[in-house]
């Protein structure tokens, strides 16, 4: 814990903490080894749950509670209880490197709005060995810009003036899954500047199953079209979609047509036509990601096409849930 007596907090770190002692843990100890840890309040903001082990409360400068409501509400109960100029976030799952922080305060001491920064890794298992690549590809897209206009809170940085600017996080977003899209698009609309600072660095470990991945993509689906009914010139992707996403989820709203084509079309060669033509433009949308996997996960080429169909079926599937469940309870 930081007395904060021999120097001034120049930044306040947030976590939104719900019944995950154990990573929390982790966390606070990555963040404890910060290179500029004397100059940070580390501010643990607790989303209900149990209550927390002695290990927590030594190594926060703060735990602020609240009831179970969402991360939305607790990282905005964090950052209002905070003190600093410019606030960071990261989450309970993700270990800091000891220069994130340094390298998250530069970029906002320089003048931006907000940064956001990487996952340095994800894990051993081959489905997180390809999230880390679906990652990287997103990554090498955002470095050749200049202004982005998504900052994602496993690894971001805020002016204070600007997070009161935009109120905060809509509370609305009951559960982990775009409400810092929500948030960024209203930066953005604002004239704000993000920026990407691919240095700064948290491990991660990412989902550890198919299935796990599966259900984590159709979330994204369904609440992107929350995001998307109040912010429609989105629709067709930001700063951190490529094109190659966009084009696989249009091949696997297909699929279904391809698969009866396929099997009505038998004997003649219609059906096999099609199904040809739909997984040759599955490769070659898979391209970008192969190349990226040739120079840090060549073994992960093959399986790629298997990848990129299954994201792009979870995608579509929450987008059609998020379409028919507009406005219903939970949303």
């Amino acid at each position: 814990m930081n007395d904060f007596t021999s120097s001034p907090v120049r930044a306040s770190v947030i976590i939104p903490s719900y019944n995950d002692s154990d990573q929390l843990i982790g966390c606070l100890e990555a963040l404890d080894c910060q290179s500029i840890r004397d100059s940070l309040e580390i501010i643990v903001s607790l989303d209900g749950g149990n209550p927390l082990p002695p290990q927590v409360k030594e190594k926060a400068d703060l735990i602020v509670q609240g009831s179970h409501s969402g991360p939305a509400s607790a990282r905005n109960r964090g950052w209002r209880a905070s003190s600093a100029e410019y606030i960071l976030f990261t989450d309970s799952d993700c270990l800091p490197e000891t220069d994130w922080a340094a390298k998250m305060l530069s970029v906002l001491e320089e003048g931006a709005d907000a940064v956001k920064g990487a996952y340095s890794n994800g894990g051993s298992l081959t489905i997180q060995r390809l999230a880390q690549i679906e990652f990287m590809e997103r990554y090498r897209l955002l470095s050749k810009q200049e202004d982005i206009d998504l900052v994602d809170t496993y690894s971001a940085g805020f002016k204070r003036e600007a997070l009161e600017r935009v109120a905060g996080f809509d509370e609305s977003f009951p559960v982990p899954d775009h409400e810092d899209v929500d948030l960024s698009y209203r930066m953005k609309a604002m004239g704000m500047n993000l920026m990407f600072e691919p240095d700064a660095l948290v491990a991660h470990r990412h989902r550890e199953s198919w299935g796990a991945y599966f259900r984590m993509k159709v979330s994204r689906g369904r609440w992107r079209m929350k995001v998307l009914r109040k912010f429609p010139d989105k629709a067709g992707g930001g700063s951190y979609t490529p094109f190659a996403l966009k084009l696989q989820i249009i091949l696997c709203m297909l699929l279904p047509l391809v698969l009866i084509l396929s099997i009505m079309g038998y004997p003649s060669f219609a059906g096999v036509w099609a199904a040809g033509v739909w997984l040759g433009c599955i490769i070659i949308s898979s391209i970008p990601l192969m190349l990226i996997a040739v120079r840090n996960e060549s073994s992960l080429v093959p399986i790629l096409p298997v990848f990129v169909i299954w994201r792009g079926c979870a995608l579509f599937s929450g987008m059609l849930l998020g379409i028919f469940t507009a406005g219903k309870a939970g949303e």
